[in-house]
């Protein structure tokens, strides 16, 4: 993760622990929230070596949205079901030592969608979340012969904070990472099956269904 983006999730966690902690909610309610997201890539999807250089394929930084339906079955349990899509394509770089660095880049989009469980400990504003889903890869960059592995499951872990605004507006900001095994090609040989620890940053903003 470049030292920029690290700047930009610090300063959503920071923006997170400056607001007032937000009323929990309350046993039995049920929470929409829709939010924006932006995603950082942090493993490389492909790394080809030919003669003297090496072409590297990443999916880039890119911004998204989505939504979350949360159930709390207690103060400190919830439920959710989580979808988001992000307009990340992909970036080959080929490096030679003998010239510069040269880049190309296709668009394209990743669809992410998970359920998890929510453990919010007392009286704190943060939470932990852990769940399974899938993430699924589209656009122009996945558009070739050969890419067959286009959607697969994913492990999601991450954190969140709750946190008011005004009496009656709250925001949630979450860190969350999807972690599964990408292989476009299924049996072929130009890729190999790589650990992607996908990472997204969200801020949105819960509307309430229950009394808090």
């Amino acid at each position: 993760m470049s030292t920029r983006n690290a700047w930009g999730i610090g300063a959503v966690c920071a923006l997170a622990l400056g607001l007032s902690p937000a009323p929990a909610v309350a046993q039995g309610a049920v929470e929409f929230t829709p939010f924006f997201t932006s995603y950082y890539p942090i493993a490389t999807v492909d790394d080809a070596v030919g003669g003297d250089q090496t072409i590297d394929e990443k999916q880039v930084a890119a911004p998204g949205f989505g939504a979350r339906l949360t159930f709390w079955v207690g103060r400190s349990i919830g439920f959710e079901g989580a979808g988001s899509m992000a307009w990340s394509g992909t970036k080959f770089t080929s490096t030679n030592p003998t010239s510069t660095p040269v880049s190309v880049s296709l668009p394209g989009y990743l669809i992410a969608a998970s359920g998890r469980l929510l453990y919010r400990p007392a009286r704190t504003n943060f939470y932990l979340l852990i769940g399974g889903g899938i993430v699924s890869h589209g656009g122009d960059t996945w558009n070739f012969s050969g890419i067959t592995g286009k959607t697969d499951p994913a492990a999601v872990v991450g954190f969140g904070a709750r946190a008011s605004v005004t009496p009656k507006i709250a925001l949630t900001v979450n860190v969350e990472s999807y972690l599964y095994a990408f292989d476009p090609d299924g049996t072929g040989t130009e890729y190999e099956s790589k650990l992607q620890p996908d990472i997204y940053v969200s801020i949105g903003v819960p509307i309430s269904f229950g009394r808090r």
